[in-house]
């Protein structure tokens, strides 16, 4: 009788514990989105009009183009509003994670700024050549550790402490090896 009440009190402070974690986990991933979510300048849109096709957007997120269907415009709406606080990218020729990760210069310049990332990919892909490319396949074949945008500080290199990494080689969401 005594171990069936050690294993029911093992049991339910396991699932309080595990219910605190999940519900800190999306609590914090929310508040991110809110925290930076601002209103982006004609000068940010017209930068991130260069840089996003509907048609890839729409392809890689079947839940908006479910909802709100495959017009262009209607699309970039979403993502300036929406997608990209939710770190949603704008083409499948740019990740915001990988691009702020694989250039530590930028991370001390723009921390966790998410939209100083996509505005300095489009102002500067053209000059900027040298980067790497900012894909998760690239990251994935160079062995690239890859962070949220929102785990840089600006003036400081690399992830604040604690972060944890969104990919690694050894586990990398969404990204197909052949």
């Amino acid at each position: 009788m005594k171990k069936f009440k050690v294993a029911r009190v093992l049991s339910l402070l396991m699932a309080v514990v595990i219910s605190v974690t999940a519900f800190t986990i999306d609590s914090s991933a929310a508040s991110a989105v809110e925290t930076h979510k601002r209103t982006l300048t004609v000068e940010e849109l017209t930068a991130l009009s260069t840089i996003f096709n509907a048609k890839e957007y729409a392809a890689y997120y079947p839940d908006v183009e479910q909802a709100l269907g495959t017009d262009e415009k209607i699309l970039f709406s979403h993502f300036v509003n929406f997608g990209i606080w939710e770190q949603r990218q704008p083409s499948v020729s740019f990740n915001v994670d990988v691009y702020a990760s694989r250039n530590a210069d930028l991370q001390k310049l723009y921390g966790d700024d998410i939209v100083a990332y996509y505005v300095h990919y489009a102002n500067n892909k053209k000059t900027e050549a040298w980067r790497p490319l900012p894909v998760p396949t690239d990251a994935l074949w160079h062995n690239c550790i890859v962070y949220s945008v929102y785990d840089f500080v600006k003036g400081q290199a690399g992830p604040k402490a604690g972060a944890v990494p969104v990919m690694t080689p050894n586990y990398h969401p969404g990204v197909v090896v052949q």
